[in-house]
């Protein structure tokens, strides 16, 4: 064995991997080691590398290979094994029984045996797909100072889902006692990145686990498969088939099989049962269905992309004894700029008095009126202008004029700008109710019905929000024996449409086509939403240790940046109401009439008491003076 030579085709091939770590598995003498060793750490190579040499001649039991051999930080560790010795057959099966041919290790394995001799011994490993594996074959050349390195890459698409090993030679290198330099490449596999070699899985049928939870499971495999490749009613189990149809574009990417495993609830637990558990438990290789990444599920999954989003609402309409809206008349001014006015068209008044005063009493006779007016008439007058209203008692003077000029100029400036902002008011959306948050609406009489899915049923079984647990004590406890608490979408919708006041919660992605579908466009505008949960992202999932999560997420990837998703997604998945109030015409409804109808009932009848006073007052006055006449 050429060891000088050795040693820089090592450095050489650690130099392109950009690794600066290996351990040497060997059963050379000693001064062959030392000269290895001499040659490795050569001043005239710049790449400065770490490494740990053992001797496989005393170890008789490779149990625990990585815990007391490979325990490391690195992202990425180098092993150097010669396949000539007699330990090392056992060394690499046990490192297959440890699932150590993964992205972690960068193997090299060298020996002189031909490249289908080590195929069929390496053939029954348990190797992945991102397994970092090379077998270094050397051939002795004419020149005895130089040898020729033919490297090979080996991976397998999974072994235990029908895999076959594949091993596909690389480059051949001839180095001396300098260095090394390629001479022959085997194939175009430098050409492209490790995954761009080994993104065709056409040997493997991947277990993907898939939520269906609008049709029973009692249906055959090909029945469930039929109803999620579907492309009508999107608003039927909605997020499952939304996965799914993505996870049929990633099966076109990689060209692969898939077996379908089918649930009716994401979890039974947090990472127990259902898809999610299938995939923990490694029984399966991928969630179809998007599902949330909680701190749970992340001890054992890999989020690797986001694929949806989650948003669960209640909806409800504002029941007809909301309360009348008197305020909307005030709302234009603020009480100061009210305060104010009134002081205004008050000192109006009170100088319109001493206008026609100063006329009766001061001016020239045809300047007089035939009488003059009381304080209180010259104050109804200035308020009149306000409204807008004429007067027949007018000034003659030049300045008495002046002041009805200023009266009426502001008076129309502050009604001009207090009526639009009133009919823009009551042109604009309907009353809303003033129940924004969950607590609220637990401390509220409203009646409440929720969609029966598992995950709404499983917030409420773990959620430790208080107001989570106010809303289940008041609305779902006192209703335990109530059918119609757990309603389907479209009977639910129905009866917010109907009732105003019943609330119903569900989610968006299925629940606003029906109400696309059953309400009118005023109707959608009139709805009230309060957010249910808070509004979280769904993930693909994969285990953790899973070897197809960067293979899969380049491929995801993709589909993302062509814009594949974002037209899945637009199509599946509803998440938002378009309220277009210009289609319809808005009426003013009683909430806003019926104060200024109670307005006018108490003036006509503080009109009709004074009346009576008045009255009452003139009688008693008519008959003292007639007793004392």
């Amino acid at each position: 064995m050429q060891l000088l030579q050795l040693a820089n085709f090592v450095l050489d091939n650690l130099l392109q991997s950009r690794i600066g770590f290996i351990i040497f598995f060997h059963c050379w003498q000693r001064n062959e080691s030392l000269k290895f060793y001499q040659q490795f750490v050569n001043p005239i190579h710049r790449h400065l590398v770490y490494n740990q040499f053992v001797h496989m001649r005393g170890v008789q039991n490779w149990t625990d290979l990585e815990l007391k051999y490979l325990d490391h930080s690195q992202p990425t560790l180098a092993i150097y094994v010669d396949f000539q010795c007699q330990q090392a057959r056992d060394l690499l099966k046990e490192a297959s029984l440890e699932k150590l041919y993964n992205q972690h290790y960068h193997w090299l394995i060298h020996g002189n045996q031909s490249e289908f001799e080590f195929y069929d011994f390496f053939a029954p490993f348990n190797i992945s797909i991102d397994a970092d594996v090379s077998y270094v074959k050397e051939d002795l050349m004419a020149s005895n100072s130089s040898v020729r390195y033919s490297l090979y890459d080996v991976y397998n698409n999974g072994k235990i889902i029908g895999g076959q090993l594949n091993m596909t030679g690389s480059y051949e290198a001839a180095c001396d006692l300098k260095g090394c330099e390629r001479v022959k490449y085997l194939s175009s596999l430098l050409k492209r990145s490790r995954y761009g070699n080994r993104e065709q899985l056409t040997d493997v049928v991947l277990r993907v686990a898939t939520v269906v939870t609008q049709r029973p499971l009692t249906w055959s495999d090909d029945m469930l498969i039929q109803f999620l490749s579907q492309e009508n009613d999107t608003h039927i189990d909605s997020l499952a088939r939304f996965g799914f149809h993505l996870t049929l574009i990633l099966r076109d990417l990689l060209h692969c099989k898939m077996k379908f495993i089918f649930s009716d609830s994401w979890s039974k637990s947090d990472v127990v049962g259902g898809s999610v558990g299938a995939v923990v438990d490694q029984t399966a290789d991928l969630t179809a269905t998007p599902s949330l990444a909680t701190e749970g599920r992340l001890k054992y999954l890999s989020a690797i992309i986001e694929t949806g989003f989650f948003r669960s609402v209640c909806i409800f309409r504002t029941p007809h004894n909301a309360g009348l809206r008197g305020d909307v008349f005030l709302q234009p001014f603020s009480p100061t700029v009210w305060y104010l006015f009134g002081g205004v068209l008050s000192l109006i008044g009170f100088l319109l008095w001493v206008t026609f005063y100063m006329e009766c009493k001061r001016m020239c006779r045809r300047w007089r009126l035939d009488y003059l007016p009381s304080i209180l008439s010259t104050f109804l007058i200035s308020f009149g202008a306000a409204c807008i209203q004429s007067s027949a008692l007018i000034p003659r003077s030049t300045g008495g004029r002046l002041i009805y000029f200023a009266l009426f100029l502001i008076s129309f400036i502050m009604y001009n700008y207090y009526t639009s902002v009133v009919v823009s008011s009551l042109l604009s959306s309907p009353v809303k109710s003033k129940i924004k948050t969950m607590q609220q609406l637990a401390e509220s009489p409203l009646t409440v019905g929720l969609e029966p899915l598992p995950f709404t049923k499983s917030y409420l079984n773990y959620s430790r929000l208080p107001e989570i647990h106010l809303f289940i004590k008041r609305k779902i406890e006192t209703q335990t024996k109530n059918p119609e608490l757990w309603l389907p979408a479209e009977e639910g919708v129905l009866r917010v449409r109907d009732n105003p006041g019943y609330v119903y919660v569900f989610e968006t992605s299925s629940g606003y086509a029906y109400v696309e579908r059953y309400f009118t466009a005023q109707q959608i505008c009139d709805l009230n939403e309060v957010l249910f949960r808070p509004e979280q992202l769904f993930y693909t999932h994969l285990h953790r240790n899973s070897t197809y999560k960067e293979l899969f997420r380049l491929r995801l990837l993709r589909v993302l940046e062509t814009g594949v998703y974002r037209k899945q997604r637009s199509y599946w998945v509803h998440m938002k109401l378009h309220c277009v109030a210009q289609n319809f015409v808005i009426t003013v409804g009683m909430e806003y009439v019926a104060p200024l109808l109670l307005m006018l009932v108490c003036a006509y009848i503080l009109v009709i008491l004074i009346l009576a006073i008045e009255l009452a007052w003139q009688r008693c006055f008519t008959s003292r003076r007639t007793y004392h006449e």
